[in-house]
Formats: C-alpha cells, sequence, structure tokens
C-alpha cells in the first residue's frame, strides 16, 4: 500500500539512524558510526523494523513532560522527510499525520510485541531486506524476535 519509498534501503536507514539519534541505548559495535547527540537523551529505543510504508517502533520517553511521544515522533516524521524530500527534489507529505500508539502494560504485551515487529517483515516477505533491531540489552536476557530464537 502506498508509494512504499521506505523500500529504498538508503531512506530506510534514514529513518533507522534518526530513531537512534536521541536514543539513551548504547550500541553493538556493528553501529558505531550511527551518530549521536550531544544532547540528553530523550527516549529509550527498544526495538523496530523499518517497512516499506510504516516502521513499528517500542519506545520509552524518558522525560514525558519535556518530550512527549508525540514530540519525538514528530521530530522523527519531520527530520526524515525533510531529508527525504530533500534527495528526492520534491516537496509535500512523506508521512501520515496520524500515529497509532499502544501503551504496553505488562511482560506478555511486551513480548507479543516484539513478536508482532520481528514477524511483520517475514508476513510481508521481506524477511532480509528492511532494518530490523532489538534493544542489545534485550537480546542478552533471551527477548529476541521469535525468527532468531
Amino acid at each position: 500500500m502506498g508509494n512504499c519509498i521506505l523500500r529504498r534501503a538508503d531512506f530506510a536507514r534514514l529513518v533507522a539512524d534518526a530513531m537512534h539519534f536521541f536514543d539513551s541505548t548504547s550500541f553493538p559495535p556493528e553501529e558505531k558510526s550511527v551518530r549521536k547527540s550531544p544532547e540528553p537523551s530523550r527516549y529509550e529505543l527498544d526495538a523496530y523494523v523499518v517497512m516499506p510504508n510504516h516502521v513499528h517502533a517500542i519506545l520509552r520517553p524518558l522525560q514525558p513532560q519535556r518530550y512527549s511521544l508525540e514530540d519525538i515522533l514528530g521530530s522523527w516524521k519531520q527530520h526524515t522527510a525533510r531529508l527525504i524530500n530533500s534527495a528526492l527534489h520534491t516537496s509535500g507529505e512523506v508521512w501520515q499525520d496520524e500515529s497509532f500508539d499502544r501503551i504496553i502494560r505488562d511482560e506478555e504485551h511486551l513480548w507479543r510485541t516484539i513478536q508482532y515487529i520481528g514477524r511483520n517483515p517475514m508476513m510481508a516477505g521481506l524477511a532480509s531486506e528492511v532494518p530490523l533491531w532489538i534493544r542489545p540489552e534485550w537480546e542478552k536476557l533471551r527477548w529476541r524476535f521469535a525468527s532468531e530464537a
């Protein structure tokens, strides 16, 4: 559905890099090239997948009174839309205005959400083609996408 602009690997990487910019997560060695903000972290990024036409992410705002979930998502959308439009020499909307969010209330819901994110590329036949990431600390605790178990 849609124009699937994030099918382009360079645009998908832009989105993934934007999500890591104000993240508190420490990176595994292969991700040290991701540019981090010199400002304090705004959220804890826990997992994501960048699909060709949408993104699923689990994150926790660290200062919700100062940086709300809506502010964080708006920042990602504004920054990446500007870069994508510049690369395409276009202007206009890249993202839908509406975001669909859920509060994860317990461990079982968290586990189901992680598995949903991990299955999303498989269900679309894109298992090895999209950025799929989970917090390194969670991997150490054996919290993984089902396809990695």
